[in-house]
């Protein structure tokens, strides 16, 4: 890991959320409906989860590498957010979807093999595939890295939300950037894929703001001004949810960010 204590602090407040004792467990599916994961009996892990979800994320990457085996997934979690909400010099940020994606290799290589372990594995890869150009990425071979991740995820848990939306941008994104004939043949991504994807996602979650922001991304992706009416329809659909915890604030401060430009 680099060193946390040069992570800055999440610029919104949580000081509201209470997760204290039994509220971390009272609170859980809410907070986990779009990945599913189970709540660890190791109160370690559980301080690790909390952590993250107050938006403590240098805390909850430490406490989760610490732990070890499972505890990279949280890790991983709080790696990967703190760089795609908070981090804002450009060199740290590439710096640290690296690292998440280590942990994630590294947990793997010992053996550990959960959904949201292979889940943020994929979603590392993708954040760091939109921060390098996902040309560059898919020269590098992340498309059928990402891929296979999110494959793994969703063996694992069909029913995974995130794993959905996670594999619809990447039908997306691979569409966008190679177009629909070379990125059917060279990696078999569709837009009619990446719409199953989002669809199902929302499907199992109605009211996940982050499965219905990242389906309005990606809408945005594929369809752009031609679609601008549904597109903006999605973003005040995902906005008007309860975010459940901080990286859930942080995503919906960036989806009002993005509708406020779509607006014009």
């Amino acid at each position: 890991m680099s060193r946390t204590t040069e992570w800055q602090s999440s610029p919104l407040d949580a000081s509201d959320l209470d997760l204290s004792g039994d509220n971390l467990r009272r609170q859980w599916d809410r907070m986990h409906r779009g990945n599913r994961e189970p709540f660890p009996a190791d109160e370690r892990l559980q301080e690790a989860w909390r952590q993250y979800h107050l938006g403590n994320f240098a805390l909850a990457a430490d406490l989760g590498v610490a732990v070890g085996g499972a505890g990279a997934v949280p890790a991983a979690f709080a790696t990967t957010i703190y760089a795609q909400y908070v981090e804002q010099d450009p060199e740290r940020k590439q710096a640290l979807f690296k690292e998440a994606m280590a942990i994630c290799r590294d947990a793997e290589e010992r053996g550990v093999s959960t959904p949201n372990l292979h889940y943020m594995h994929a979603v590392s890869m993708g954040r760091y595939s939109q921060f390098i150009s996902m040309i560059e990425a898919l020269a590098q071979g992340f498309g059928g890295r990402i891929k296979e991740q999110v494959e793994k995820c969703l063996a694992l848990d069909p029913q995974h939300a995130e794993g959905h939306v996670t594999f619809g941008g990447w039908h997306a994104a691979i569409t966008d950037q190679a177009g629909g004939l070379m990125a059917r043949m060279l990696y078999g991504a569709t837009q009619d894929e990446a719409l199953e994807h989002y669809e199902e996602a929302v499907r199992l979650v109605p009211d996940s703001v982050v499965c219905r922001l990242e389906y309005a991304r990606g809408l945005e992706v594929m369809y752009g001004d031609s679609e601008r009416a549904r597109i903006v329809a999605e973003f005040e659909k995902a906005l008007a949810l309860s975010p459940a915890d901080a990286m859930q604030r942080l995503d919906v401060v960036q989806g009002r960010s993005q509708l406020a430009s779509l607006r014009g």
